[in-house]
Formats: structure tokens, sequence, C-alpha cells
């Protein structure tokens, strides 16, 4: 039997419920509270992200480099004060803030702009007064999905990254391109930060496009989706294929196998699974919940009779 204690948490997760309308003040307690986070002893990131797209619940994932420098930052005055604050923004029939178990949100339910940034030393805090004033400006544009804030790691690599996410590639261009953000970066001391930016793709881009006015499904539902389709692929291949290339070196089986799988795969099988499940991959805000349950439901009956099926033929 173990007897040994789970180690203490280094990181934890507040939820809070946003009244209606507070989205212009939340904004501004975003920039301060990540400001406050990012100063305090051991820290290394903080992500604040909407549940899902349009969730008036709100996670704020704040990670330490230790248990001791967490529960330092859970009992500061700073933050105590920060929450105060935040008291007035939330709903009345809302669960008060309250830290738990820690849980990502998805970051690929939306679109990141990953921004890289090396920081003069001695300039971190006009580097961070910066930053808190262009994070509360692009918390205002439409399709904003949180920020993700990790301090410098090492020696190694001695820069602050930031994690920009938006629910749709017009969304997220339409704040990089705006004359806000361009006015901000003109107030940047260039002989404070120098940084570069790049966009994180979809996993399975080319499958799961997204367009201007929706983003690309969530990573787990591609994923989900691929599964079901490239499963029967496989047994086929393994009843039907093997047989016929018995007599090759394995590594030339295995090849031409995949081969043949990506391509049925990639070309009729998943356009025809994305057509015919297109309500569950990007369901109507209007009805969110209930696409979600009736989709899981489907996938997982769908994976029953596949299982079911070459159950009984072999």
């Amino acid at each position: 039997m173990n007897d040994l204690a789970p180690p203490p948490p280094t990181a934890i997760t507040t939820t809070i419920a946003l009244r209606a309308g507070m989205g212009q003040p939340f904004a501004a307690w975003q920039s301060r509270f990540t400001s406050a986070a990012a100063q305090a002893p051991g820290f290394l990131t903080l992500d604040i992200a909407p549940a899902f797209a349009g969730s008036p619940d709100w996670l704020i994932i704040q990670r330490f480099r230790s248990s001791e420098t967490l529960d330092q930052w859970r009992r500061s005055p700073m933050r105590t004060r920060m929450f105060a604050d935040l008291a007035p923004m939330q709903r009345a029939d809302g669960p008060e803030p309250a830290d738990d178990a820690t849980q990502a949100p998805d970051p690929l339910s939306s679109v990141t702009e990953v921004i890289t940034t090396v920081v003069e030393p001695g300039k971190e805090q006009m580097f961070q007064a910066w930053a808190e004033r262009i994070q509360a400006s692009q918390a205002t544009f439409p399709g904003y999905m949180g920020t993700l804030v990790q301090a410098p790691v090492s020696a190694e690599a001695p820069y602050w990254t930031t994690l920009v996410r938006f629910s749709t590639p017009a969304q997220l261009d339409a704040w990089l391109g705006s004359p806000d953000r361009r006015n901000l970066l003109q107030t940047a001391d260039a002989n404070v930060a120098t940084w570069k930016s790049h966009r994180l793709p979809s996993p399975f881009a080319g499958w799961f496009p997204g367009g201007e006015d929706r983003r690309a499904p969530p990573a787990w539902k591609q994923t989900t989706l691929v599964l079901l389709v490239l499963f029967p692929v496989v047994m086929l291949e393994i009843e039907f294929l093997s047989p016929y290339l018995a007599g090759q070196h394995l590594a030339v089986a295995t090849f031409i196998g995949n081969a043949i799988s990506v391509s049925l795969v990639s070309w009729p099988l998943m356009q025809i699974a994305v057509f015919c499940m297109r309500w569950w991959l990007q369901p109507a805000p209007a009805h969110r919940r209930r696409i979600e349950a009736l989709g899981a439901g489907t996938m997982l009956a769908l994976y029953a009779i596949e299982l079911a099926t070459f159950m009984l033929l072999y």
C-alpha cells in the first residue's frame, strides 16, 4: 500500500460568473490582475479564458513554481483586493469565486497568436505596465477568448510568452490590424522590449477548416471524428490487404498500408464525415448544450456499432 501523500498543488483554477454587460470593466480588471500576478514571487503562467465561446463563466488558471509561492499568492492582500474589485461584476445568482483543481480551457477551440517578448534587464515594470494597457484593449474586441501570460522560465529562454486567443481568424486579424493596437505598439519603447509572433495552426486544419464567421472545432472533436473514420479503414486493411503484403518487408508493407489509409481518409471519407457531423462540430450557440450532449451520444453509438460489427465479422 502506498502511503505517500500526493504532492501539494502548484496551480489553481478560479471560476467566476460575470453579469451581462460587464465586458469593458472586466477587460480592465483582467489586465490589472495579470500585472499583479506576474509580479508575485514564483509566478509561472496565468491563463484567463471563457469556459467556451460566449460563456459568462471564465476560468483563471494561476501556475507558480512551488506550492509555497502559490499559497503566498493565494493569501496575498493584492489578490484579495483584486477579487473584491471583481465582486460587483459577478452575477448575483452565480457561485462565488472558488479555487479548484486545475482545468485548462481548450485552446484549439479558438485561433491563437503566440507572441514572445525579450525584455531588457531592469525594464520589466515598464514592460508590464505597457502589457497591461494592451491587454485591456484587446479584451474589448469582438471574439476575444482569453490570454495566457508566461514569465521567462530560464536563462536559456529569457523571454515572456503571451498567447492571445480569438474565436475566429477574422476576429484575431481585426485586433492585430486595428488602429488601437498600432497606437499601443508605437508607444512601446524600443529599448524596453523586442518581440515576434506567429499563429498556431489547427492540428487537422485541412480537414476542419475554420472560416471568416466560425472557428475550427475543438481538438478533441477533431480527434474523435478522425478515429471514427480511420478505425474501419485499418480493420478492413488488416483483413483484406494484409494477405497480399505478407511477403513484403515489414517497413514496405506498413508504408503501403499507411499510404492507402491516409489517402482514403483524407479525400472521400473525412469530407463525408465532416459534412454529416457539422451540426455537432460547430453547434449553434443558442442550443449548444443540447447539441453537445446529442453529438457526444451519437459518436459513442457509432463507436459501439463499429466495434460490434468487426467483433462479429472477425
